[in-house]
């Protein structure tokens, strides 16, 4: 019979596997479990608000905003889905939600999936809808 031998440094290797491993599992089910509201349809709902934008000023930024990673993520998965932006309205409603159609289509989103809504119900809010293309 072959003796197995345990060492400190065996056991450090894999406790720290197990711990890279629960970190990732719980991040992916965090992901899927709270960040977005699934309805019956099949459509997914974020909120981006004013300030998570506000840390914004360069095109990888965009993608450290934990909702702006989720979209990007969940469109390239089906990117033949449509996206919908509805934002706060007013002058200043429309550039926010113009700055942020230009982020998209420079992450390789095309124009012709992302739809601009004026009206999403909260100052300082836009509300960004993925779905099937054509439900809108």
């Amino acid at each position: 019979m072959h003796k197995v031998i345990i060492t400190p440094f065996f056991l450090y290797n894999l406790l720290k596997r197990l711990f890279i491993l629960f970190v990732l599992v719980s991040g992916v089910l965090f992901a899927v479990t709270v960040s977005a509201d699934v309805a019956e349809s099949g459509e997914q709902q974020w909120k981006l608000t004013e300030e998570q934008w506000d840390l914004v000023k360069q095109g990888e930024q965009l993608l450290e905003i934990p909702v702006m990673q989720q979209v990007v993520n969940t469109w390239s998965l089906k990117p033949n889905q449509a996206i919908e932006l509805r934002y706060p309205g007013g002058e200043e409603g429309e550039l926010w939600v113009g700055e942020l159609k230009d982020w998209l289509i420079s992450l390789a989103i095309p124009s012709q999936y992302l739809f601009v809504v004026a009206g999403s119900g909260e100052a300082g809010v836009i509300i960004i809808k993925i779905f099937k293309a054509g439900e809108l």
